[in-house]
């Protein structure tokens, strides 16, 4: 089973708009699609389906951006994956209508697959939006930051300003390294 791109999509919307939180300014359309390298104009379209279902709202011009409309801690997984997907139906004697297969009713793939996406989706109706913010990272170098929002995290930290070159002390700039001079070889 393979969720589609726009079910993807519409996690990181959910997730970006979750991560800035609070933020003086919200998120926007073109802020996110530049961060993730997505099509604006698709994640335009995501958004209008998000926005439909009740979970952001969307504010246009100045100062304007994404919401979340629910808290993160009670916008579940299983529940945007349902709205989100557009097909469940992972073989086709799930759908009673349309089914043709010979065994129906014989054998039991049927049984096990439903088992299997009914154990993934109780699985995705314990997890939280705010539960995929929860920080995972082990590396020295992300050390805080979520492995998932590090582009929304370095973007909004504030590196200091460099002092102008003729502001540096003499002693503290730096000097390319000495030529080394080649070893003489000793006289054996």
């Amino acid at each position: 089973m393979r969720l589609t791109q726009w079910t993807d999509y519409s996690l990181r919307v959910l997730m970006y708009c979750a991560a800035c939180d609070g933020r003086e300014h919200p998120p926007t359309v073109n802020e996110i699609a530049e961060a993730h390298g997505i099509s604006r104009s698709h994640l335009t379209k995501i958004v209008m389906i998000l926005a439909s279902c009740g979970w952001i709202a969307t504010t246009r011009g100045r100062g304007g951006g994404l919401r979340l409309l629910k808290p993160a801690n009670e916008l579940t997984l299983g529940e945007i994956v349902r709205q989100t997907e557009t097909d469940l139906t992972l073989v086709e004697c799930f759908d009673k209508k349309n089914n043709t297969c010979r065994l129906d009713g014989y054998c039991r793939l049927k049984d096990a697959l439903y088992k299997a996406m009914k154990g993934f989706f109780d699985v995705l109706d314990g997890v939280t939006l705010a539960d995929l913010l929860a920080p995972v990272a082990t590396s020295k170098a992300h050390a805080g930051l979520l492995p998932h929002l590090i582009p929304i995290q370095l973007a909004s930290l504030k590196m200091p300003k460099k002092a102008p070159a003729s502001t540096v002390p003499a002693a503290t700039a730096k000097r390319p390294p000495a030529a080394r001079k080649p070893a003489k070889a000793k006289a054996g």
